[in-house]
């Protein structure tokens, strides 16, 4: 330490009485230097450290096991091994080095170059030029890592020269050729690439090839383009052997406020009758000082069939909006018009609505003198088809305006007894045209009352603690509604989450009628443990069955199906799900099971669904039986399979495997997939694909993907 000390000492000693040219540089950036010894003849100005030499200039750290300073040439000479460092983002080891005092320009010999901790650069020798160039002759780039016990990495690039801007922050590549374990696979004359440190950088992606039964061979060469600190766009050409050619976008730009991102492509089809196709997707998001937010999500396609002949999607609608609301402590606002295009060829695009908007304003009170908690709801709207046919509503547009009271309050009574007592009020006014059936306007007021009374059973131990809810639900609504239009209340999902709902239908449209008593129980057990559970139980019973539910709902009749969930969760991480409908003599007629279990080096996850015909929309019984897991294979492989089976058929739908590796420098990922289900729109077919990701080019991984697409015929 004394030894250090004295030797910072002598160098201040020396700069003072040689008054080099280089001291008025380092007057205005002071140099430090520290070894255990250091000598000085100042007829020839030189300067000699030894043992543990460390300098210090401008954020560079040069550490050696001897250094000579010539004043006269304003010259470092090191010798190793030697370390030159720009904090974590540039790191140079070499045997020997001959630099300017600045440690701006020279030479370092049997150099090896780090950057940012990733990317490893080793040459014969590295030339430093005006601090900003690295030029690496003879040299190879990994970011695999090399050990004695393993001297080759899994992937390099050898070059005969690198150059690498520490400005730009760019590797330049002259006669590059990428190896695999020393196999050369690809040579390229020039090749640019971000370094590590870089997120954004313009240039051309890695290029794709696939193959598709229907065009052919597909070869892609995306372009990457920044617009400045928050936008960028992407621009993929693909190219196909059946003559068939298509530019896709993606744009992103990103506000203080919001974001805006748009996709899209077009198609110069030679398959298709259709010859020019493509599609326009844009979601956006704004947020206002004033608390108000605005979103937006636009789409659009050509045809009803470009998703699927170009393996893009298989969706079969296109649903856009544009929403805008507010929401505070005790109110909403909010106002939408949204927009519906289906893609299946079976269904009549004009008989559907396509066109919806929807105003709402929501206001909570706590009322003192009434007590309990008020609400006020208004909602206008309306729906527009295309079609103009005045029959069965095939042409019928719809406007509602409604309003709506309800209030709540609950009563503790003895015994640990909950007594609440609820009520709503709702009023509709229907404007219908292009139907006939439906007189204009429609006038409705609906009002329901309910009391319910809970008993919450709680015991707790030093293991657990237990409640068990027994709840009983009375609710009135008039026997007769008012017909209107049935438009968003078509489809009823009766399950145990709706058990204790005073409305069962899913919208505004219709409402339950006469008298009903919801009746069941929740149970919930907490352990320190995170032994838990979580059930609910029940059923419905009218005093006479209206005809407002198919039997398939499982709310026909006067007595409805009963329905339960539980979930189990063990401190294992197994979690189950179970979610069940029975019939009066309790036969099963809908039921959903799940099944997840995290491990810390597996996974597994299996589900079961059952469905009745009729139920859910469903036309014929449906059954079908999934499994997913993944497991680690050592430190670096994992294996994942999915597996789904018709039981209805008795025939598996799909199945898949694949396998990834991974570590600190490449990716590989390999899948084999097959969908045996094939109809008039999708053919079954087997995919296979291999994936190699090479790390260490920007913080985005560059990847080469190469995917084959096998269809039956």
């Amino acid at each position: 330490m004394v030894g250090r000390l004295l030797a910072s000492l002598w160098l201040a000693l020396a700069i003072i009485v040689t008054a080099l040219p280089a001291v008025a540089q380092l007057k205005t950036a002071p140099a430090a230097l520290t070894a255990d010894r250091i000598t000085y003849t100042s007829g020839y100005q030189i300067l000699r450290a030894t043992g543990n030499v460390v300098i210090s200039y401008q954020g560079l750290i040069l550490t050696a096991t001897e250094l000579t300073y010539d004043g006269q040439n304003q010259t470092i000479t090191a010798s190793g091994p030697l370390r030159l460092a720009n904090g974590d983002t540039l790191t140079i080891v070499a045997d020997f080095a001959e630099l300017s005092a600045d440690l701006q320009n020279g030479v370092l010999r049997g150099a090896r170059m780090v950057l940012n901790r990733q990317m490893q650069l080793s040459a014969v020798e590295i030339r430093r030029s005006k601090g900003r160039y690295n030029l690496l002759s003879q040299a190879a780039a990994s970011s695999c890592s090399v050990t004695l016990a393993k001297p080759t990495p899994i992937w390099q690039i050898r070059a005969r020269r690198i150059v690498h801007d520490e400005q730009q922050h760019q590797l330049y590549f002259e006669n590059a050729r990428l190896q695999i374990l020393n196999v050369p696979i690809a040579f390229v004359p020039r090749l640019r690439v971000p370094d590590p440190s870089v997120k954004r950088a313009s240039g051309f992606l890695v290029p794709g090839l696939s193959n598709s039964t229907l065009y052919g061979a597909k070869l892609s060469a995306p372009y990457f383009l920044t617009l400045g600190d928050y936008a960028d766009v992407k621009l993929t050409p693909f190219l196909f052997s059946s003559g068939t050619a298509t530019l896709q976008f993606d744009f992103r730009q990103r506000f203080a406020n919001g974001a805006l991102d748009i996709s899209g492509a077009y198609t110069s089809d030679s398959v298709s009758t259709r010859r020019n196709r493509g599609y326009l997707f844009g979601t956006g998001n704004l947020r206002f000082s004033n608390g108000f937010k605005a979103d937006i999500d636009l789409q659009f396609v050509s045809d009803g069939r470009y998703f699927l002949d170009h393996g893009l999607s298989e969706r079969e609608r296109l649903e856009s909006y544009v929403r805008i609301d507010k929401t505070k402590r005790h109110s909403y606002f909010g106002a939408e018009i949204r927009g519906f295009r289906s893609l299946r060829a079976a269904i009549d695009g004009d008989v559907i609505p396509f066109l919806l908007n929807e105003f709402t304003y929501q206001r909570r009170f706590s009322p003192s003198g009434l007590g309990g908690q008020l609400g006020f709801n208004l909602t206008a709207g309306g729906l527009v088809r295309a079609s103009a046919t005045d029959i069965l509503g095939r042409g019928r547009d719809v406007t509602r305006l409604s309003a709506s009271v309800d209030w709540r309050r609950n009563w503790f009574l003895a015994g640990g007894l909950v007594f609440s007592t609820i009520a709503e009020l709702h009023a509709d006014r229907y404007q219908v045209s292009q139907d006939s059936t439906y007189p204009i306007p429609i006038n409705r007021l609906t009002p329901i009352t309910a009391l319910e009374l809970r008993l919450p059973l709680a015991k707790s131990t030093e293991k657990a603690t237990q409640v068990l809810e027994p709840v009983l639900q009375l609710v009135w609504s008039p026997k007769t509604i008012i017909a209107v239009p049935n438009d968003d209340s078509v489809l009823v999902d009766y399950e145990a989450t709706n058990l204790f709902s005073l409305n069962r239908f899913a919208g505004a449209d219709m409402y339950e009628a006469g008298f009903r008593a919801n009746i069941g129980f929740n149970y919930s057990r907490r352990s320190a443990s995170n032994w838990n559970i979580d059930a609910t139980f029940g059923r419905i019973i009218r005093p006479a069955d209206l005809g407002q539910f198919t039997p398939a709902s499982g709310l026909a009749g006067s007595l409805s199906s009963y329905v339960g969930a539980a979930q189990i969760s063990l401190p294992s991480k197994l979690k189950l799900v179970q979610r069940s409908v029975f019939n009066r003599g309790f036969g099963l007629t809908k039921n959903e099971t799940s099944l997840v279990y995290h491990h810390k080096k597996f996974d597994i996850s299996s589900s079961y669904l059952w469905l009745v015909a009729g139920a859910a929309a469903n036309t014929v019984d449906r059954a079908e039986w999934s499994v997913k897991t993944g497991i680690d294979i050592g430190s670096k492989w994992r294996g994942t399979t999915t597996w789904r089976y018709d039981l209805v058929s008795s025939s598996a739908s799909d199945a898949g495997v694949a396998f990834s590796y991974r570590n600190e420098c490449i990716k590989i990922d390999l899948s084999l997939s097959r969908s045996f289900v094939s109809s008039s729109n999708i053919d079954a077919s087997t995919d296979f694909g291999v994936q190699v990701t090479l790390e260490g080019f920007g913080s985005r991984s560059s990847s080469d993907t190469f995917d084959h697409k096998c269809s039956d015929l």
